[in-house]
């Protein structure tokens, strides 16, 4: 497999846009730039989380920087070996970290360590605190100013770019209006709205789609992923790889729980559940939104069994709650609130007064009736 859709913990070895543009359009555009040689200097690789962004921009980089010429990299050579180490001296990157106590100078050198973990760890988060700093865009800035050392080229990589100080992006600008000659600059972002319109006007895209549920199945079961838990992961993962593989390990089972919790309390209108959920949550919003978000997944299953659509429910294995649950809760009210939850965590809101909305129409939801909507808007929904 390529490693630019590959989302795992370890290193690939592959590298080949030639695999990738067999799969993804993303692939076959880099790999047409890369044999043309008129390789744009400003890229955008988007895409939802862990369609495999990260690890596309190694190998974009690998690629550029690669000893032997062609259009993918070797994966052998000593440049190849350095960038997948991101020890590289034509390679120079930029990932959002808390911010900085006294003003100490940020050597880019010492980001490596925090590099290679977001990159190579699986999913390593980044802090809701985080952003990148004005100085870090300005250091990479100068480094990319300076001739190429090994290669013929000089590559950036900005990392989750949507996290940039504003003061930064539009430092940013002049790098991208008026490039150095052999310098390519990379940014990744889950979030590419977020970007200012004029660094996106002077970025090409490539755009990673999600792997389809075959291809999703087939990785979980090499990894000796079976049963409902297999199946389970795969509706969940919803075309991430990484998000399918922390459902197979049981990283979602508290969140589930507590939802489950949530949910019944509602419906009971036990008012003490609520504040026992909120306390556990302790007002993290990445908790809150997680949490939300798979609120959105049970009450999607449950419209989907009112309506007889249960071969579509995403919670395989807990269908026997949901059907006793489906008992105590109007399925119009479960529809209302679907909708609620998903505008609210598209339109960014506070997740806390989200979860207060909720419960309050949970605790109505025994009373309310409503005509049913079409099933197949529901169907359609992507949480």
């Amino acid at each position: 497999m390529g490693i630019g859709l590959d989302s795992t913990g370890g290193t690939s070895h592959s590298g080949e846009f030639s695999d990738l543009a067999r799969r993804d359009r993303a692939g076959a555009v880099a790999a047409a730039w890369l044999e043309s040689g008129r390789i744009p200097h400003a890229v955008l690789i988007c895409g939802a989380e862990g369609t495999g962004k990260r690890r596309f921009a190694l190998a974009w980089a690998q690629a550029l920087l690669c000893i032997d010429s062609g259009p993918s990299a070797c994966n052998r050579c000593p440049s190849c070996r350095k960038v997948a180490s991101f020890i590289h001296p034509d390679l120079h990157t930029a990932l959002p970290l808390p911010p900085r106590r006294g003003k100490q100078r940020l050597a880019l050198a010492d980001l490596r360590e925090s590099i290679v973990e977001y990159v190579h760890g699986a999913g390593a988060a980044i802090p809701g605190n985080a952003n990148i700093a004005v100085e870090h865009l300005r250091q990479l800035q100068r480094e990319l100013a300076f001739a190429p050392t090994e290669s013929q080229r000089k590559v950036g990589l900005i990392f989750a770019a949507e996290r940039m100080h504003p003061a930064g992006a539009n430092s940013l600008l002049k790098l991208l209006e008026e490039p150095p000659p052999r310098a390519v600059v990379a940014l990744v972002s889950a979030a590419p709205e977020r970007l200012l319109p004029t660094v996106l006007s002077r970025c090409q895209r490539m755009i990673l789609s999600p792997l389809d549920a075959a291809s999703l199945r087939a990785q979980l079961e090499q990894e000796g992923v079976t049963g409902e838990r297999l199946e389970l992961a795969v509706r969940m993962g919803a075309g991430s790889l990484q998000q399918a593989k922390e459902v197979a390990a049981g990283a979602f089972d508290g969140t589930r729980q507590l939802v489950e919790s949530f949910l019944s309390g509602g419906s009971e209108q036990r008012d003490e559940v609520y504040w026992s959920v909120l306390a556990e949550l302790g007002g993290d919003r990445g908790q809150l939104e997680r949490f939300l978000q798979v609120c959105g997944l049970y009450l999607r299953d449950l419209f989907l069994l009112a309506h007889g659509q249960g071969a579509s429910v995403v919670q395989v294995d807990r269908r026997p709650y949901l059907e006793n649950l489906l008992e105590k809760i109007d399925a119009a009210r479960v529809a209302l609130e679907i909708d609620r939850v998903a505008e609210a965590l598209g339109h960014n809101a506070n997740p806390q007064l989200v979860l207060t909305d909720l419960w309050r129409g949970l605790r109505r939801g025994g009373t309310a009736r409503m005509p049913p909507p079409d099933p197949s808007l529901v169907r359609a929904r992507r949480w």
